[in-house]
């Protein structure tokens, strides 16, 4: 008698089937994803908002601008000088990242590191460590980003911050110029509904900027490509799809970012001319139409 069973080409068969369907439902699935921490990377930056308003509370509706006072402070993307030294002074400090101002909501407004991460981004919480075991409520930034080094590489808001923040600093360390005193462009709470406080992580900063359609934009000219995109629209001229691209967040695929208005709502926008006046808001707005 014949024994039940598959024979070697229905076997085949069913493989093929499998890896058929497979092949159909894994980009549905990647898709699916992509958008679930779209949507985690969106609250986070509502939570952020929520934050920054429990802060203004205590604070005459200004929301976190640290190292105010010290004008010879200077601007770093890499490091806040002394950040885990809570005796020493503003005014014996001599540089300050964005971080340190978004610090502030974890010191004050109880806001975990974790909610500063974008799980569709390539940086990672903040753990806290430090060689003086201070803990993390008594420190003034995301630890020290010093590159190539085995201790402190790992840290510094380049790598614990997904977000941006708008303006928040006078001055920029490139000039020499000191960033004691807040920023004229800074945020706060009595601004209308169209100002942009926080965004996901700007492009600027992404390494894997796009050549093809521009004439070379990378992460050191890519303010010049994207900065007139507003203009172009408000005097119907359409910007290039390249433009509109490259201007976009690089954790989604450069075809949204997040946005945080300063009443407080969230969105996910397909362009970045969404500010006050339509400029773009990764670029500060001039006097330009």
């Amino acid at each position: 008698m014949r024994k039940k069973g598959f024979t070697l080409i229905e076997l085949l068969v069913v493989i093929a089937i499998i890896a058929m369907l497979m092949a159909i439902l894994m980009p549905a699935l990647s898709k699916v994803k992509k958008i679930a921490m779209r949507v985690v990377c969106g609250t986070n930056l509502k939570g952020l908002g929520t934050a920054q308003t429990v802060y203004a509370n205590d604070y005459d509706d200004e929301y976190t601008v640290q190292g105010q006072g010290n004008s010879s402070l200077t601007w770093s993307y890499q490091t806040t000088s002394n950040f885990a030294e809570p005796s020493v002074p503003w005014s014996s400090r001599s540089q300050l990242t964005v971080g340190a101002s978004l610090y502030l909501l974890v010191r004050e407004a109880d806001v975990s590191p974790k909610s500063f991460v974008c799980p569709a981004s390539d940086q990672h919480e903040y753990d806290g460590w430090n060689a003086s075991n201070y803990d993390i409520v008594e420190l003034w930034d995301f630890g020290a980003y010093i590159p190539n080094n085995p201790i402190w590489g790992n840290g510094g808001p380049k790598n614990c911050v997904s977000y941006s923040y708008h303006a928040p600093y006078k001055g920029a360390a490139a000039s020499g110029t000191g960033t004691g005193s807040k920023s004229s462009f800074a945020a706060n709470g009595t601004l209308s509904a169209a100002f942009a406080v926080m965004a996901d992580k700007n492009p600027w900063f992404d390494p894997k900027i796009p050549n093809t359609g521009a004439a070379g934009a990378n992460g050191q000219n890519y303010k010049d490509y994207v900065a007139g995109i507003a203009d172009d629209w408000t005097t119907g001229n359409n910007p290039e799809d390249w433009q509109i691209d490259i201007a976009n967040a690089q954790p989604h695929d450069r075809d949204s970012q997040n946005v945080l208005f300063a009443d407080g709502h969230s969105a996910n926008l397909d362009r970045t001319d969404v500010a006050v006046k339509n400029d773009n808001i990764y670029t500060i707005h001039t006097t330009a139409t």
